[in-house]
């Protein structure tokens, strides 16, 4: 019996230790927090604008990984698988021609991209355009399903706005909902991180960079932060700006479904569709429905067999014309998403 017991708080006093530690440290951050603007640029907007958006999936997701937390068994990249799927991430972004990106899991030296400081790292690539980062994942410690071997560690991840032109301000505003203690501590404080661009006219780009949650049982945290995105965008459109919201919105773009691409494997429960309830009459949604942006981290990719659907796009304002939208299609060889452009200008 005593030893018994003594097996038990060998495994329950650390486990309460760090329990208590990262509540102690848990990142609490404001409803909404002004944030820093690097490298301002002096150049002006005009009133077009060609937009990237990407998850690069903090360079740690490419075709040869599955993960952990998505029933998969794998639970960071080594070194030099991580190193192969980063470079090629950032030889697709020295590639790609855009005036503004969007970047969703970009890591500030975190354990699982090698303490690698990627928002400077995509600037030098970009040749140093201004930039605003905000936090969506800061934790600094995340246990993983094994004790010996490899660990996942700390993460300080977020959201990245790229700009070629002035940002007049960047803010960050935390979306609603969140798990109860003690889940909460090692998951995401979701957000979305704004920008106000001037316009060479006097008029404003509003640019809404977000990483909504994936569907939690009975979609709750999910409609909170979708009525929150649609009131705030609504404020700024009726302010007379103008409004392009993108990112992974983890779920399905409307006219898509489960059934979008071939494939051997069926979606996991947590894909799922917009509530039908909710819409921006007047608005539209621009994204590529022949390109899948995600795919299923429960295997290795594999063409054919993967679950593979549309969760990225954007959403923009009724004074804002589409002129064009395209997926890219990088075979998910370096991050479980593809990236997609779009260009926009003002009625």
């Amino acid at each position: 019996m005593k030893t018994l017991l003594k097996i038990c708080l060998i495994i329950l006093i650390p486990l309460i230790l760090l329990i208590l530690w990262l509540t102690l440290t848990d990142y609490k951050p404001e409803d909404l927090e002004a944030v820093s603007i690097t490298h301002q640029s002096r150049e002006t907007a005009g009133d077009t604008l060609d937009i990237f958006n990407w998850n690069i999936g903090y360079g740690g997701l490419g075709r040869d990984m599955d993960f952990f937390m998505d029933e998969g068994e794998r639970i960071r990249a080594p070194r030099e698988e991580y190193v192969s799927y980063r470079e090629g991430i950032y030889k697709a972004i020295n590639e790609s021609s855009a005036e503004i990106y969007f970047f969703q899991e970009i890591d500030w030296k975190s354990t699982r991209s090698y303490k690698d400081n990627q928002l400077e790292q995509i600037s030098d690539i970009l040749r140093g355009k201004s930039y605003a980062f905000a936090s969506n994942y800061r934790v600094k410690y995340i246990p993983s399903p094994r004790i010996i071997g490899t660990q996942y560690g700390s993460v300080h991840s977020g959201l990245a706005v790229y700009s070629d032109y002035t940002m007049k301000k960047a803010e960050r505003h935390a979306l609603p909902g969140n798990y109860t203690w003690p889940k909460k501590i090692f998951f995401l404080d979701r957000c979305l991180l704004m920008t106000v661009l001037p316009e060479k006219s006097g008029r404003e780009w509003v640019l809404i960079n977000l990483h909504t949650s994936a569907y939690d049982k009975g979609g709750f945290l999910k409609k909170e932060q979708l009525e929150f995105i649609k009131t705030l965008a609504s404020e700024e459109f009726e302010k007379g700006r103008y409004v392009v919201i993108g990112g992974d919105w983890n779920s399905f773009m409307p006219g898509t479904d489960a059934d979008q691409f071939t494939s051997t494997e069926t979606a996991q429960e947590f894909y799922q569709p917009l509530p039908e309830d909710w819409s921006m009459p007047g608005w539209s949604w621009a994204f590529d429905p022949k390109v899948a942006t995600n795919r299923s981290l429960k295997d290795p990719y594999e063409a054919g067999k993967s679950f593979k659907c549309v969760i990225d796009g954007f959403l923009v304002s009724p004074n804002v014309d589409i002129l064009e939208v395209k997926g890219i299609d990088l075979n998910f060889a370096n991050s479980d998403h593809n990236p997609v452009m779009l260009r926009v200008g003002m009625k």
